[in-house]
C-alpha cells in the first residue's frame, strides 16, 4: 500500500468524527506545533482506530474479568509470540509508567535504584516519594551511558539497575553486546530494567533489544510502550517481559482493571506491520529534517536512534524554548544541568517545515 493510500485510510477511519478538531483544541492551539513530547502524531493505526470507534458503546461498562480479559490475554499473547516468549513471560499495564512504578513497589524493599544521571525520570521520582534512594551516575563526555561507574556501584543494597536504551534525552543507545554482557553480570544479584520505550526506531531493533535475555531466563525486566512508534501515548498501554516469577512479581502492584479500548487499540496496532513500517519511515524522515535545520545554523545534533534530537545550542535553552513557544513551536529547554541543550520532538513534514523557519528565525 502507497503513503497516500495508508494516509486516506487513517482519513477514512476518522470520518464523521465531527468533534475530533474541536477536542484536539484541548491539546494543542490551532496553529500550534507539538514537538516537546516525543508523541507519534500519524498514529494511532488505522486498524486501531477502527476497533476503538467499535467497542466505544461498550465504555459504560467494566470488563467481565480484570485478571482474563480477553483483549488481555489476546494483545499478550501476540507479544509471545512475537518474541518467542510464553505468555508469562508478559504482563501489561497502563502505558510503561505503569510498569514501572509497579517494579519500583515490587523493589522498594530490597535498596537503592542505580540510574544514569541524566534519563527518563518520571517513575524515578515516584519512587522518591516512596523514599527508595536514588544513585545518580553521571554520564561520559560523549552523553553516553557509563555501564562500567554503574556496574561499580552496584553492591548489597542495590534493588535494581534502571536503563533507558537508548536514552532519553540524549537519543544514544548503548552497544549491545555492551549491555547484554554488563545485564549478565550484574543480573547475578541484582534486577536489572531496560526501558526500550525507543526499541522499534533504533538502527536493529532486534540486535539492539534486551528480550533474548529474558528467553534465557536472567534477571532482566524489558519495558516497551505503545506510546511512541504506534501513536498511542493518549491511550496508556505498556508492557513488561521477564522470566515467569519475575513477570508475577512485579504485575501483583499492576492495577487489575484494563483499559479494554486500549487493549483492543494496542493488538490492531502491534499486528499492523504496514503502519509500523509507515511510522518508523515517517521517524527517520522527519528526524532528517530537524538535523538539516540544526546543522545549517552551526548547530551540531546529538546522534538519535529515537523520534526526537538533543542539541546543544550554545544558549540559554529555556530562554530559547520560550521564544519558540511564542511563535508557536513547543520544544523541550529545561533539561536539568544541561541549560544549553534543546530536545526537539519529531512531528508531522508540514510540522517541522514551521519548526526549520521559526528555528531559523529565533536562533538568528
Amino acid at each position: 500500500m502507497k503513503r497516500r493510500d495508508l494516509m486516506g485510510l487513517m482519513a477514512g477511519a476518522l470520518a464523521g468524527t465531527t468533534s475530533l478538531s474541536a477536542a484536539a483544541q484541548y491539546v494543542l492551539a490551532p496553529g500550534e506545533v507539538r514537538l516537546i513530547f516525543n508523541e507519534n502524531p500519524y498514529g494511532p493505526s488505522p486498524r486501531a482506530i477502527e476497533a476503538m470507534q467499535k467497542l466505544l458503546p461498550l465504555t459504560a461498562y467494566y470488563p467481565d474479568s480484570p485478571v482474563d480479559h480477553p483483549m488481555k490475554k489476546r494483545l499478550v499473547d501476540a507479544i509471545a509470540s512475537k518474541e518467542m516468549l510464553e505468555p508469562d513471560n508478559v504482563f501489561i499495564a497502563s502505558g510503561s509508567n505503569e510498569g514501572l512504578q509497579a517494579a519500583i513497589l515490587a523493589y522498594q524493599d530490597a535498596g537503592k535504584i542505580l540510574t544514569p544521571s541524566l534519563t527518563y525520570t518520571d517513575h524515578l521520582l515516584y519512587a522518591e516519594t516512596l523514599g527508595v534512594p536514588i544513585d545518580r551516575v553521571p554520564l561520559q563526555d560523549d552523553l553516553s551511558i557509563d555501564l562500567e561507574t554503574i556496574r561499580s556501584r552496584v553492591g548489597d543494597g542495590t534493588a535494581m539497575v534502571y536503563l533507558a536504551n537508548p536514552n532519553n534525552p540524549t537519543g544514544i543507545p548503548l552497544y549491545s553486546n555492551e549491555l547484554r554482557a554488563f545485564c549478565r553480570d550484574v543480573g547475578k544479584n541484582t534486577l536489572v530494567v531496560v526501558d526500550e520505550a525507543y526499541n522499534e526506531l533504533t538502527d536493529d531493533p532486534v540486535k539492539q533489544s534486551m528480550v533474548d535475555l529474558v528467553r534465557d531466563n536472567e534477571n532482566v525486566l524489558v519495558m516497551r510502550t505503545f506510546s511512541k512508534i504506534f501513536g498511542m501515548a493518549g491511550m496508556r498501554v505498556g508492557y513488561g517481559m521477564g522470566h515467569p516469577d519475575l513477570i508475577a512479581r512485579v504485575n501483583s502492584f499492576v492495577m487489575s482493571w484494563p483499559n479494554g479500548i486500549g487493549l483492543a487499540a494496542a493488538y490492531h496496532s502491534y499486528i499492523d506491520d504496514e503502519f509500523i513500517a509507515f511510522s518508523r519511515a515517517k521517524v527517520l524522515e522527519g528526524r532528517a529534517m530537524v538535523n538539516n535545520t540544526l546543522k545549517r545554523a552551526g548547530v551540531t545534533p546529538v546522534p538519535s536512534q529515537t523520534n526526537f534530537v538533543f542539541a546543544d545550542i550554545g544558549r540559554d535553552a529555556k530562554a530559547f524554548a520560550a521564544q519558540m513557544a511564542a511563535k508557536g513551536v513547543q520544544i523541550k529547554g529545561n533539561v536539568a544541568n544541561y541549560p544549553t541543550y534543546i530536545r526537539v520532538s519529531m512531528g508531522k513534514t508540514e510540522d517541522l517545515k514551521i519548526f526549520d523557519r521559526v528555528f531559523t528565525e529565533v536562533y538568528t
